[in-house]
């Protein structure tokens, strides 16, 4: 509320005349005001929680509280039903002392019940969580009571209260479930996918993960997109997982699982990504949409004088789907409809490649995806040490001749999407 506002709402006027002068303040007899709609809105299923905080009044209730307060010189409305005897009032020469008092309680009383229902949503919608990032952090989750599309809406079946990690990386691994149709799976750890596969059935899915990497995917939070049978959580009881993700569970699944009590067993039907999402930082929010592009062969522009073959371009599509939801710098290797090696959170391109080669076996004829551009042609000598056939990567570099000319030295193909797809 701006200084003359609150002053001359506030001003006693026998004893702060001199201020208000020097101030040039103005004194505020009446002040009428509504304020946003919020329990209206907070009424609205459809309504997200951020429009909800987006009806919370600030300056209204300030204002309100501050003419309330002052109620000796100054008369505040905010019910449309003491309009009428209010313009009564003022046309037979002003608001009487007990009009005023009587106005400022049901104002306050007003505030309150506003503050009340802001309150009544908020803890409502707030689920305490066991721990922030770390066990000395606290942490809670806002639910968005009237959705039912994201994993504070899941239902936990059993195991330990969720920690601020757990939602972060369950968040990750529905995201980049989304992307696929297929019986899928995919394994996260710190927000990253470590494993990823499909197959014909949940278990050959899970298992195609698995093989990915392993040793990673042990304490991994696993999601799938269809029902877990029996025989696929018997092979998910062979290692420690946080959090197992499924749209539905059979009843011999849960049993098993019943065996760990710890294990976080969730169940959610149905999943929607969010449009945008932000982070807060000191001073304020930044926030952006969320990443939901999608590449299809007839967008890709090959750069090099060799094409990949059709084989080849299924894989690329498969590697592009993963490296997107891989922390960058990001680098993912697929052949044969599987994914190979997974390498992220790398501070330099070259490394994130040469990590991705390095950790695991990599078939000849293999083809690899980056999250963006090679700036220089030192990854693509190392991918042709590898036998990598086949490159996916948004393009956009200065060095991009020197990158083409190195691919087609070494017979590699490449395509280009035109499209960077960073993962912080």
């Amino acid at each position: 509320m701006h200084p003359k506002i609150a002053g001359g709402i506030l001003g006693q006027r026998d004893i702060h005349k001199k201020e208000a002068k020097t101030n040039k303040i103005g004194w505020i007899d009446l002040v009428v005001c509504n304020l946003y709609p919020f329990e209206a809105v907070a009424k609205n299923p459809k309504a997200s929680l951020e429009e909800k905080i987006e009806n919370i009044d600030v300056g209204g209730p300030t204002m309100i509280r501050s003419a309330a307060k002052n109620n000796k010189w100054v008369s505040v409305v905010v019910d449309p039903k003491d309009y009428k005897n209010i313009q009564r009032s003022i046309g037979g020469g002003g608001v009487g002392e007990k009009d005023r008092l009587r106005l400022a309680g049901k104002a306050f009383d007003h505030c309150a019940s506003y503050d009340r229902a802001i309150s009544t949503e908020l803890e409502e919608a707030a689920l305490h969580l066991r721990y922030g990032e770390n066990p000395h952090q606290k942490a809670f989750v806002l639910k968005e009571k009237h959705r039912s599309f994201g994993l504070p809406q899941a239902k936990q079946i059993q195991g330990k209260e969720m920690s601020y990690n757990n939602f972060l990386d369950g968040e990750a691994a529905l995201l980049c479930l989304h992307e696929f149709k297929e019986p899928s799976c995919v394994i996260v750890k710190h927000g990253s996918p470590c494993g990823l596969g499909s197959g014909k059935t949940p278990e050959a899915a899970f298992l195609n993960a698995l093989k990915v990497d392993p040793l990673s995917a042990f304490g991994g939070v696993v999601a799938m997109n269809k029902r877990c049978d029996l025989s696929t959580a018997k092979e998910l009881n062979k290692i420690f997982f946080e959090i197992i993700i499924a749209p539905s569970f059979d009843s011999g699944a849960l049993s098993l699982f019943s065996k760990k009590k710890n294990l976080r067993v969730l169940s959610l039907g149905k999943y929607k990504p969010k449009k945008s999402f932000g982070k807060e930082i000191a001073g304020g929010w930044v926030i952006q949409e969320t990443d939901l592009s999608k590449i299809s062969a007839s967008k890709l522009k090959t750069v090099t004088k060799k094409a990949p073959t059709k084989a080849q371009l299924s894989a690329l599509a498969l590697a592009w789907k993963t490296v997107k939801h891989t922390k960058s710098n990001a680098v993912v290797v697929a052949y044969n409809k599987k994914i190979i090696s997974i390498s992220g959170g790398q501070t330099s391109r070259v490394d994130a490649v040469k990590y991705a080669l390095t950790k695991t076996k990599v078939p000849t004829g293999a083809v690899l995806a980056s999250d963006a551009f090679f700036p220089f042609r030192d990854s693509v000598d190392l991918m042709a040490k590898y036998k990598i056939k086949s490159i996916i990567q948004p393009g956009g570099s200065i060095k991009d001749k020197e990158v083409i000319m190195a691919c087609d030295k070494y017979g590699i193909s490449m395509v280009f999407t035109g499209t960077r797809v960073f993962k912080h």
